[in-house]
């Protein structure tokens, strides 16, 4: 397990850091609504963003998700144990040139998708990856998300990568996304999506009496990346309740960015099961910097 861990995070530092990235809690309503801690829990189809592994780690059967986020965000993904499929369409509303150190332009702004100087009106970045995973011993869990992500009309592969170790209650995630740094466009418009680590731990309980199941998570950045006008490396936490026979989750989070600049947040999250297998999920970010606020909505299936 060790060695593993240490592989990946030298993937990250293998290569120059690169100016731009994705934020990760652009995605996942249950994982914005616990602030983005969620790389060592990742038990829905939306693992196929936060951390590979985990759909071999934590789905038992079928698990459907469909999102849309305030700014245009929205994406759906399926997993099977070891196996996903996903699609994902962001907003890219500021950018700037590849590698360029000049202040962005006034009036940009920034929904956290990525940075570069794209044409106004909608312009967006799509990625569709496939997920797979294998297990090495009864603990250990690694696997790739292999994605052909699309923006300004140029069409790159790419992949993430991922760990997630389970001990007992405990579990701890390592993910890399974005590993190759593929480059969109050319000239001025040029951008590029760097390579971004996150680490994680959580812990997972059956609960007692009408608490059905509580979870204790904690991220970290491993490396910091220009997302927008500002860099950023984040520390999170975040906690999940499940009541009354797991119809009703309560969820919430803070974090802050602890690069230059700064910036604390915070989150609240709720999910109502109407019906068996159905999952009506919401949740609410706000932040210090007014480009963390949003809204965001889910319906998740599980069979």
């Amino acid at each position: 397990m060790g060695r593993t861990f240490r592989l990946l995070v030298c993937a990250l530092l293998a290569s120059p850091s690169l100016a731009f990235a994705q934020r990760f809690d652009d995605v996942g309503v249950r994982a914005q609504g616990m602030a983005g801690a969620f790389v060592a829990v990742a038990d829905d189809a939306t693992a196929a963003w936060w951390n590979p592994a985990g759909l071999a780690t934590s789905l038992s059967v079928a698990d459907l998700s469909a999102e849309v986020t305030e700014g245009g965000g929205r994406g759906i993904a399926f997993g099977f144990p070891s196996l996903g499929l996903s699609y994902y369409r962001l907003k890219i509303s500021q950018i700037q040139p590849s590698g360029s150190i000049a202040s962005p332009a006034s009036g940009r702004q920034d929904n956290g998708a990525a940075g570069s100087r794209l044409p106004s009106g909608d312009a967006g970045l799509s990625q569709f990856g496939m997920t797979v995973g294998q297990s090495i011993g009864q603990r250990l869990v690694v696997a790739t998300t292999v994605k052909l992500v699309n923006a300004q009309g140029d069409t790159q592969a790419d992949l993430d990568v991922g760990a997630m170790a389970s001990f007992g209650a405990l579990r701890l995630g390592v993910t890399v996304r974005d590993v190759r740094s593929p480059t969109f466009g050319s000239g001025s418009e040029a951008f590029e999506l760097g390579r971004r680590a996150r680490a994680g731990a959580a812990v997972i309980t059956p609960g007692r009496g009408p608490l059905e199941r509580l979870v204790f998570a904690i991220d970290a950045d491993l490396n910091s990346m220009r997302v927008g006008e500002r860099d950023e490396q984040e520390v999170t936490g975040g906690v999940e309740s499940w009541w009354s026979g797991r119809r009703i989750g309560v969820r919430g989070g803070v974090g802050t960015n602890t690069a230059a600049g700064g910036g604390s947040f915070g989150a609240l999250g709720v999910t109502v099961v109407p019906y068996a297998r159905v999952n009506i999920d919401g949740a609410v970010t706000r932040g210090a910097d007014s480009a963390r606020d949003r809204w965001s909505l889910g319906l998740r299936l599980a069979f």
